[in-house]
């Protein structure tokens, strides 16, 4: 097996996307600078092992958002928090230059 490592340094216009369609998963997608991480299981490949793998991707980003907010946090208060990134009625901002695809878009960009 050959494996490949990066380092995706988080830059600004860094951004995460997730698509979600009605009748196939979801695909979600990281950028940052030239590159494209991209995520995406079939709906046959949703088993036991898949569905771990999701819930430890979804686990691993909470505390990795967490971990980071405690280095920005300034005498005023949090800087970034979870909210600033948020629509009033608490779905992701999408950005105006995020992809297009013909399921729901949700994205967040870096500042």
């Amino acid at each position: 097996m050959t494996r490949l490592s990066a380092h995706l340094a988080v830059c600004g216009g860094a951004s995460v996307h997730l698509y979600t369609y009605p009748d196939r998963s979801p695909i979600l997608t990281l950028t940052t600078g030239d590159v494209t991480v991209t995520i995406v299981m079939s709906k046959t490949d949703l088993d036991t092992s898949a569905m771990r793998f999701a819930r430890e991707l979804a686990d691993a980003v909470t505390r990795f958002a967490e971990d980071c907010q405690r280095f920005t946090t300034t005498t005023d208060g949090p800087a970034g928090s979870a909210s600033d990134y948020a629509t009033a009625d608490g779905s992701a901002s999408t950005s105006d230059s995020a992809p297009r695809s013909a399921g729901r878009s949700r994205a967040l960009r870096a500042a």
